[in-house]
Parts: structure tokens; sequence; C-alpha cells
């Protein structure tokens, strides 16, 4: 006994449904594509349509040549332009579409190959009527006897067949080449994207290794002067407390500067200027700072949290021991497209066997920031001065920026 079988409509309604969905679809894409026309592709496909109406009277000028003994050649030339520029703008719809349907995911080759086809029939069909009208009712019946053969029925199939085998060679070869460029400028674009990505994925990898860096700085800066202030307790108690409260007001201004990836000379030289005050409330007249920081240096960027610590280093190192006169002298200067800063100390405080994890940590710094391009060096000063000099490259920031 035969069993029932499907309706027999049944396994076309689904097709029907999926054909009217990829309709509706590409009506939408090609509805988008049209709005995105812009002035400047519209005056693309015009230059195109000149250039290709000179290549075609340049190609053809012998029976052009012909023509034209005859028959006006404004009006010749006028008809030839305006054909040019309709099938040029029937060949840019095409290509607008295509292009939306490859950003959409379509094939390219197969995109553009159907574009080809589309924009040149487009355009064939939109200008053999206008060239049936011109050739009927703009020039004159002058045309010479060789020409003849094509009045009436034979110009009815030899103009639009003769049309259509050389457009589609040109608009095919203009597609294509266009189809080229844009391909490889899209290519261009991601690789430009994906290098800005690594670059950014890079500066953030190094940002958290100079946080890292830094983060091991400022420690030692914090514990170091906690310490002074500890062993100032067993001394004087109420220069103590002073001191103390002068460090947490100082600290309440200066951490979230510590933590930014980006300073400038004077924020810092500020910032070392306060932590000295606290540090001169203690030893007194022993100790005498001076700054020297020009204008042009002033602005100058450079990475936070470098003076501090070196400062601190001479002060633990250098004037905590000798208990000398210990004057201390912070510079910046612009020199050669450099941008250089010393802190001079008395004592012995910058000397290559003092240093310690605070000073490894900063070439360590500067290291990953500037590769081999940045320098921390202790020369030798007279009059048991030793300096520290950091040697940077200069970047230009605008105060506040």
């Amino acid at each position: 006994m035969r069993s029932a079988g499907p309706p027999q409509g049944a396994n076309r309604a689904p097709a029907r449904g999926s054909e009217a969905a990829a309709a509706n679809r590409f009506a939408s894409l090609a509805i988008d594509a049209l709005r995105a026309i812009r002035w400047p592709q519209i005056r693309a496909a015009m230059l195109l349509g000149l250039a290709l109406t000179a290549w075609s009277w340049t190609v053809f000028m012998r029976p052009i040549a012909q023509i034209t003994k005859t028959m006006p050649f404004g009006s010749t030339l006028l008809q030839s332009v305006i054909a040019y520029q309709l099938k040029a703008l029937c060949l840019l719809v095409a290509i607008v579409i295509a292009d939306r349907a490859v950003d959409e995911g379509a094939r390219r080759y197969r995109a553009y190959l159907l574009a080809t086809l589309a924009g040149c029939l487009a355009g064939i069909a939109l200008t053999e009527p206008f060239n049936w009208a011109w050739r009927t009712h703009v020039l004159p019946d002058l045309w010479p006897a060789e020409w003849k053969w094509l009045h009436g029925t034979p110009a009815l199939f030899y103009w639009p067949i003769f049309d259509l085998t050389h457009w589609l060679l040109i608009g095919g070869a203009a597609v294509f080449l266009y189809a080229d460029r844009r391909g490889a400028r899209k290519t261009a674009q991601l690789l430009h994207a994906a290098e800005l990505d690594r670059i950014h994925r890079s500066r953030l990898a190094l940002e958290s290794r100079l946080q890292a860096m830094q983060a091991r700085v400022e420690p030692l800066f914090l514990f170091n002067t906690l310490a002074q202030v500890e062993r100032l307790y067993e001394l004087d108690p109420p220069l103590a407390a002073r001191v103390l409260d002068d460090l947490i007001a100082y600290l309440r201004a200066a951490m979230p500067l510590m933590r930014n990836t980006s300073s400038t000379v004077v924020q810092e030289i500020e910032l070392a200027s306060a932590y000295l005050n606290i540090v001169r409330l203690r030893t007194g007249e022993r100790l005498a700072v001076r700054t020297e920081v020009p204008p042009e240096a002033a602005t100058m960027r450079m990475p936070p949290m470098l003076l501090l610590p070196l400062i601190d280093h001479t002060i633990v190192r250098g004037l905590e021991p000798s208990r000398k006169q210990g004057p201390i002298s912070i510079g910046a200067r612009v020199f050669e497209g450099r941008l250089l800063l010393t802190i001079a100390g008395g004592g012995a405080g910058f000397v290559p066997e003092g240093e310690g994890g605070g000073i490894a940590a900063i070439r360590e710094r500067l290291e990953a920031l500037y590769g081999g391009d940045a320098k921390l060096e202790f020369p030798r000063g007279g009059d048991d001065t030793t300096v520290a000099l950091l040697d940077l490259p200069l970047e230009r920031r605008e105060w506040g920026g």
C-alpha cells in the first residue's frame, strides 16, 4: 500500500520563502548603499565618465573623424559625454552596492563581477534610448555615405551590441582596478588597526611594569622617612610630632601624584621641595636646599617619583652619617635635545657601593621606559660633593596638559 507523501507544494513553500527573504535583504542592502553615496563618489564617477570619453574618442579617432566631416562636432561630442556620464553613474551605483555586500560578508570577486555585469547592462539600457533619440531628433541626417547602412533597423542592433561589448571591457577593467585598490586599502587599514592595538597593549603592559617598579620605590622612600621620624621621637618628641603632622599633610597631597604615569619637572621639584621642608625641621640649619630650573626646562615631561628617591638616598646615606653641613642642589636644564637633572649633595650620598634597591629600581624603570636612551650616573664632584645625573630624552608637554 503506497504511503501518502507530502503535499505537492510543501517543498516549494520554504524555497519561495528563502528567496523572498534574500530579495528583501538585497533590497535593504541596496537602499542603504544608495543612501550612503556622497558627493566625492559622484565626482569620481563624473571624472571617470570624462576620462572614458577621451579614451573612446582617441581609440575610435578615425571613424569619428569621418562622421564629424558631415555631422556637427559639438553635438556629436556632447552626445558621447552625456552617454558616458550616464554609464559611469550606473557603474557607480553597482559598485557601491557591491562594496556594501562585500562588507556584509559576500565573496569579493563574485560581488564585483556581478557589479560589472549589472552596471554595464544598466548603463546600456539607460543610454541606448537616449542615443537613439539624440541621433533621431538632435543630429541632422547628414551621415557619411559609408555610414548610411546604420540607418533604420540595423542601427537598433548594431549600436547596443557595439556599446555593450566595448563598455564591458572598459567598465570591467575600471571595476576590478577599483576592487583591487579597495582591497589593498582595506588590508592596509586592518594592518594599521592591528599595529595600533599592539602598540596600545604594549603601552598598557609597559605602564603596568612601570607602576610595579614605582610601587617598589615608593615604600623605600616612605619607610626611610618614617624610620627617621621614629628616631626623632627618641631625641625630641615634640619636634617628632610636628614632623609627623607635616608628613601626613604632605602624603595627602603627594599620594595622588605618586600613582601617575607621567609628570613634569616642576611638579617633581615641588614634590621634592615639600619633602625637604619636612626634613629641614629636624636637621635645622645643616640642610640647605637650592633649586635652579629655567623656564624652558620646567614644563618638560618626565617619569614621576625619580627625584624623591635620589634626594632621600643622599640624605640617608650622605647627610645623616656625616653630621656635617650638607647643602643639596637640584637643577634641571635642556641641552642638545636632552633633559638633564642633577642632584648634588655633600658627604658620601652617591657612591657606587651605596646603590641600594631604590637606585636599582630607578635604573630598571628607565630601562623599561626609554631602553638605552636614558641614563642615571653618579659623577664625582669636588670638595666631597657627590652628584646624581639623570639624562633623559626631551619630551615637551605644556603645563597642565
